[in-house]
């Protein structure tokens, strides 16, 4: 405990300033670990790939089509691929999955094009990262 004096009004004030140390116990101190040292390294991977999912699932949708979309790398350079995908003669597609098989950052990035949910057909450019390849799986639902 310290006292310290002021000057107010013309008098002095002594006051008694009381300091406390404070230590955490180390549970406390976990709480304040970040996200990333909190979540185990299966699911922090998980959260690291570039999945495109478009559209919702009903009652009465189904699978009507799941393709793998694989194109090799080539060093120092960024690798395209653009593919169009049919739903069933008379479907509509409700869903489309472009489910990305590298969960460690390196992989590409998908966008569609054209069509999608709603339409008879999707068009989606797969586009990888530098030196790094395109590994993908496409998944369609639709409803007739």
């Amino acid at each position: 405990m310290t006292t310290q004096r002021f000057w107010r009004g013309g008098r002095m004030l002594a006051v008694a300033v009381l300091t406390l140390a404070v230590t955490l116990p180390a549970a406390s101190a976990a709480s304040t670990a970040t996200v990333a040292d909190t979540v185990p390294n299966a699911q922090r991977a998980a959260a690291q790939s570039h999945n495109l999912i478009v559209g919702s699932r009903m009652p009465g949708d189904r699978l009507v089509l799941s393709q793998a979309v694989v194109k090799s790398s080539s060093w120092m350079r960024i690798v395209t691929e653009t593919k169009t995908f049919q739903a069933p003669h008379n479907e509509r597609i409700t869903l489309v999955e472009a489910l990305d098989q590298r969960t460690d950052g390196t992989g590409a990035y998908a966008s569609i094009l054209n069509g999608g949910p709603g339409h008879n057909s999707v068009t989606i450019r797969f586009k990888s990262q530098r030196s790094h390849g395109i590994d993908f799986v496409v998944n369609l639902y639709a409803r007739p």
